[in-house]
């Protein structure tokens, strides 16, 4: 994967709204995301912020403003898996290089590739019913990974693990991200996540979405002791202070 953040894929939206019939999901968001970042969203249940990653990578489109990208592949990490049980891990990560028509010697290489990355490389013929779910996440980041995306969206892709494999995957992907620089943008209800994983925290408001902080985190050094960190724990007060006032405010 190329880590010249040159290549890598830049957004703008500007006044970005989306309503679905009455119901206003999203409502005027203006941001600047640069190439190479990495940014999370945090907001309360049902507010927005999946619709606006999905109007991120062209999956919904804006009932106003305009959502500017500059070229370069996209990848989504959903919060399941979705792997194939009848395909090996090696052919399951290797799906979208098949479906757009990569020779498959070729294809299989990269695949085994990006399990590399995940570490996964010696879980090439291991069906998805014999991995742990930490495993096939993995899985699904690296099936991500295979297109060598310029931006990578992810959608709570580890909400539905333990505590101790979260942090372990929160760990790898930030380091993917340190070496590889693809631009990510990551959706989570877990601040203390957030602020691990990303360089920028955006709070948003209960439905429709508003931007109504924006932090940045580069004091955090990401590594194991971060997690009771005195710089992580101010970002998550400062937050969390941001959002319980929006909640407040909205509830008014």
């Amino acid at each position: 994967m190329n880590s010249n953040t040159a290549t890598m894929c830049s957004l703008k939206l500007a006044g970005v709204s989306r309503a679905f019939g009455a119901i206003a999901a999203v409502d005027s968001v203006n941001l600047t995301l640069d190439a190479g970042s990495f940014t999370a969203m945090v907001g309360p249940s049902g507010c927005g912020k999946t619709t606006l990653l999905r109007m991120m990578g062209e999956l919904e489109i804006p009932s106003a403003g305009q959502i500017s990208r500059s070229s370069g592949t996209v990848s989504f990490c959903f919060q399941e898996p979705r792997l194939l049980p009848w395909r090996t891990l090696l052919e399951n990560v290797a799906l979208p290089l098949e479906l757009t028509g990569v020779e498959r010697h070729e294809r299989l290489e990269r695949a085994a590739r990006a399990l590399a990355l995940v570490q996964l490389d010696d879980a090439h013929t291991r069906y998805p019913h014999q991995l742990s779910g930490g495993m096939q996440m993995r899985a699904s980041i690296a099936r991500a990974l295979v297109s060598r995306p310029q931006l990578l969206l992810l959608d709570e892709p580890f909400s539905g693990l333990d505590e101790i494999t979260r942090h372990e995957l929160d760990a790898e992907l930030r380091a993917l991200w340190e070496r590889e620089r693809f631009t990510a943008i990551v959706v989570t209800h877990s601040i203390p996540e957030a602020a691990f994983l990303a360089e920028r925290v955006l709070v948003f408001s209960p439905r429709p979405a508003r931007v109504v902080a924006d932090i940045a985190t580069p004091m955090i050094v990401r590594d194991a002791r971060a997690w009771t960190s005195d710089a992580l724990a101010a970002c998550v007060r400062e937050a969390s202070t941001a959002l319980l006032h929006a909640i407040v405010e909205a509830r008014r």
